[in-house]
């Protein structure tokens, strides 16, 4: 019969804020996953540059809800909460941003940009780049299909992340956030600035529909070298969206993005979808 017994480092997990792992971390076996846990933690505000003077609340924005059904936790309910403040927050300070440092821009310019550096396929980048799918509490399913690196799943954890910042440290602590983990996204993003980008557009559509990333598969590549021809299709999931043709792969797959988002914008004004989440 296994020995059950409590030991320092279990208290400090519930000093921390972190309970549900009460019910795990009792057990002996259990122990060493705990403490990686920990160790991903600690790496984590060490990458972001910012430590929780409030531990609970890191706890709580990392914690998917598919852990809380096979544990009971109540944090998910509060990580959905943290996701819509993160969104507020992160779109507030990207157009922040982009007012004080691009002033020649306008309104339509900056919205625009403001989206591509906040949308969900910018914020999965920006968590992968600070490991934050190894940071997560999920469930045994999640886990098991690869659920930690799903753009919908990371993309929702950084916002409920930087919700938990802004409650735990201000809009200070936010905005160096933001200017060390988001640069490259800034850059890319500042660059393009309101350059027509129909497969950003498309993408964005899709995410913001918990709709898989859409893909490209060409149909056809024909011609000299130097006249080629490329006809490449748009496809999410098993549906074919849009077909767009042109002289470069690139200008190909643009076409399509731009014939996948009139069937949509179709779509949206007979049945009334609105394209939001």
């Amino acid at each position: 019969m296994p020995t059950f017994r409590r030991r320092k480092s279990t208290r400090m997990w519930i000093r921390a804020g972190c309970r549900p792992f009460i019910n795990n971390i009792t057990r002996e076996p259990d122990m060493p996953e705990a403490n990686e846990q920990q160790e991903q933690w600690t790496l984590l505000q060490e990458r972001i540059g910012y430590e929780f003077a409030q531990p609970e609340r890191l706890a709580a924005a990392l914690t998917h809800r598919s852990y809380a059904v096979e544990t009971g936790a109540t944090e998910p309910a509060e990580s959905q909460r943290l996701e819509f403040l993160g969104d507020a927050v992160l779109g507030a300070v990207a157009a922040e941003w982009l007012v004080k440092n691009v002033p020649d821009w306008q309104e339509g310019t900056l919205t625009k940009v403001r989206s591509r550096l906040t949308n969900g396929a910018a914020l999965a980048r920006v968590a992968r780049q600070m490991g934050l799918g190894a940071c997560l509490r999920v469930g045994r399913g999640v886990e098991q299909s690869g659920g930690r690196e799903q753009d919908s799943i990371l993309a929702d954890a950084l916002e409920a992340l930087m919700g938990a910042v802004w409650l735990d440290g201000g809009v200070g602590a936010i905005r160096k956030i933001f200017f060390r983990c988001f640069a490259e996204e800034i850059q890319t993003a500042v660059a393009a600035g309101g350059d027509d980008n129909p497969k950003g557009d498309l993408q964005e559509w899709m995410q913001g529909n918990g709709q898989p990333a859409p893909h490209y598969n060409v149909l056809e590549e024909s011609g000299p070298a130097h006249a080629r021809f490329f006809r490449v299709a748009v496809v999410v999931g098993e549906e074919k969206m849009g077909e767009g043709s042109g002289t470069s792969k690139r200008e190909a797959e643009m076409n399509a993005a731009r014939e996948a988002l009139k069937h949509l914008e179709l779509k949206k004004k007979f049945t009334g979808e609105t394209g939001n989440k």
